[in-house]
């Protein structure tokens, strides 16, 4: 099995209400997987669905077909996870589906309550190792091959047997923050919250909430799990552990982080829109844009928007997120916003490479967070696999397609198009900008090496030092020959450490088709990192758009608010042009 661990995220029904709920999923996996895990997501049908399932099929008397009913309950996963797999693509995240007979969950006894006797876990396994992995839940094949199901809340079971299996951690994503002392629908009080439980508690206490069957699976074979809700940072831990109970102080003090939006645009509202539909854990304190009206337009509220930058900084906000652009006024506020005690979280590699030094040491002096993640690679982890690997590894190579447009452009030269015809196709598919020179030229991929090199070597290296041979007219002759050779043609962004220090180069390359850069095609990226001691490390996904940036930002946001409850504080409810923080808070 891979070297990497993984993490199985069982999403069930009470979470999967709907289509709406499918970008908070999304998150979920990909904050996972930024973090360096594999990660399979087991999900259940949308609530509601397997009850319309059922009803029709009782209209057929009570006498009917076990194997049919099973059959079509099944549909019911089946439609979730074929939308999980279209909302992570089109945040430019690659997922693949694995069907139950894929998975092989092999069960005995009862067709529509079976017990699991065996799985094809080579085969998971095998599809982790590429890309996210989505598993119907609740589903298996008998001997003969016929659908059978786990019985109600079997997901969980699905769950906890794949994750067993694969010595992965396993969270079981519900409505609420864990386990709790008593329903908290049902409670007029809050009830507690416990932190750590025992198998034998939660068989009491969680029947409505986990599936009987599979929390005995999981005491008869030693696995601890957690059950969170979405996105919470909180989660009680299941296991041969001490019933214990979390601070309800920590729950008590928890208010939304207040986020500041400087810049509106197309990622900008894509990010304005997630953090809406989370009112419990973000507040939008206000949007500066530039066209008030074009921000209307698209559906922020009026009341939110303002013109003066300075003062909705100054105000009453944790995180200030910058979108606007470009250095010099974009500097300016990232500075106030860090000198005033505000995390920053931007997508701006131009600023960042340049003045990236100076802007981490003036975060570090506040004691505040200045977060980047979607400044290369767009939702690729990019600069979090380098900063992992550079506490748990020793990264040597770096070698990516990290700009998508001048790698949609060589595929088309390599389909024979004219220079100019291919990039104008590129601006027409919304991949370059009107001025495309800064991607064409190797500039965009240099500044992202600045900032790679950066985060993996810990080394500055000065963006005039990297020779850069971008894209040019003659490039055409260039990739037909690469064609005619059987091998590809690519615009290939490298650094190395040797010897303490850190050379980097932007190049165009005719690729081995075996090479794994050689497979990217169009405006996806990929980025390998290779270590001392043999290891290679690939993350791979969109690198622009608009939902791919604002997943990557996103993250960034969420983070800070993680980070929050892992130093062990929480902010408090605050006064207008307060900002305070409650340390040592246990949760």
């Amino acid at each position: 099995m891979s070297k990497s661990p993984t993490i199985v995220l069982k999403f069930g029904g009470s979470v999967l209400r709907g289509e709406a709920d499918l970008p908070l999923a999304v998150h979920e996996i990909y904050r996972h997987w930024r973090q360096g895990y594999r990660v399979l997501a087991v999900v259940s049908a949308f609530e509601g669905t397997t009850d319309e399932l059922l009803a029709r099929t009782e209209k057929y008397g009570p006498d009917g077909n076990d194997h049919a009913v099973a059959t079509l309950l099944a549909t019911g996963e089946a439609v979730s996870a074929a939308l999980l797999a279209s909302a992570l693509k089109r945040s430019g995240i690659n997922s693949k589906i694995l069907a139950p007979h894929q998975v092989g969950i092999l069960t005995e006894g009862a067709p529509l309550d079976g017990e699991i006797t065996g799985a094809n876990i080579d085969a998971v396994d095998r599809a982790l190792d590429g890309s996210i992995v989505i598993v119907s839940g609740f589903v298996g094949v008998n001997a003969d091959g016929d659908t059978t199901l786990l019985g109600r809340g079997g997901t969980d079971l699905t769950a906890l047997y794949l994750a067993n299996a694969l010595n992965a951690r396993c969270v079981l994503v519900k409505d609420v923050d864990g386990l709790f002392e008593t329903n908290p629908a049902d409670a007029a009080v809050r009830p507690r919250r416990y932190s750590t439980v025992s198998y034998s508690t939660t068989l009491e206490r969680g029947g409505e909430l986990v599936q009987p069957k599979a929390v005995e699976f999981a005491e008869k074979v030693g696995l601890n799990f957690e059950i969170a809700s979405l996105g919470s940072g909180v989660a009680t831990h299941v296991g041969d552990l001490e019933d214990a109970f979390a601070s309800d102080l920590s729950e008590e003090l928890r208010r939304p982080l207040k986020v500041a939006l400087l810049g509106c645009g197309v990622v900008g509202f894509g990010v304005y829109e997630r953090l809406r539909a989370m009112p419990q854990k973000f507040e939008i304190t206000g949007v500066v844009n530039l066209h008030r009206e074009r921000a209307i337009e698209r559906g922020i509220e009026p009341e939110l928007i303002g013109n003066d930058a300075i003062e909705l900084i100054e105000g009453d906000c944790d995180v200030v997120v910058e979108l606007i652009g470009g250095k010099n006024a974009a500097g300016q506020f990232i500075r106030h916003s860090l000198a005033n005690g505000r995390s920053v979280v931007s997508a701006n590699k131009a600023l960042i490479s340049e003045h990236g030094r100076s802007l981490h040491e003036l975060a570090e002096s506040a004691d505040v967070s200045l977060r980047y993640g979607a400044a290369v690679g767009g939702v690729v982890p990019a600069l979090e696999t380098a900063r992992r690997l550079s506490k748990t590894s020793q990264p040597t190579v770096i070698r990516g397609i990290i700009n998508g447009t001048s790698n949609f452009i060589c595929g088309r030269l390599e389909d024979g198009k004219d220079f100019h015809a291919s990039v104008k196709e590129a601006q027409e598919a919304g991949f370059a900008e009107a001025d495309p020179t800064l991607d064409i030229d190797g500039s965009d991929a240099a500044q992202k090496l600045v900032l790679l090199a950066r985060s993996a070597f810990g080394s500055d290296i000065a963006f005039d030092d990297i020779p850069r041979r971008g894209l040019e007219e003659a490039s055409g002759a260039d990739a037909a020959a690469a064609r005619e050779a059987g091998r590809s043609f690519r615009v290939v962004a490298e650094v190395r450490a040797d010897g303490g220090k850190a050379t980097a180069s932007v190049s165009c390359v005719s690729l081995d088709a075996s090479d794994p850069l050689a497979q990217i095609n169009g405006a996806e990226n990929l980025v390998l990192f290779e270590t001392a001691d043999g290891d290679r490390h690939v993350v791979r996904g969109r690198g622009a758009g608009r939902y791919a940036t604002a997943e990557a930002v996103l993250g960034d946001i969420f983070d800070i608010y993680y980070e929050t409850l892992e130093n062990g504080h929480q902010y408090l409810p605050t006064q207008p042009g307060l900002h305070c923080r409650v340390q040592g808070a246990t949760i």
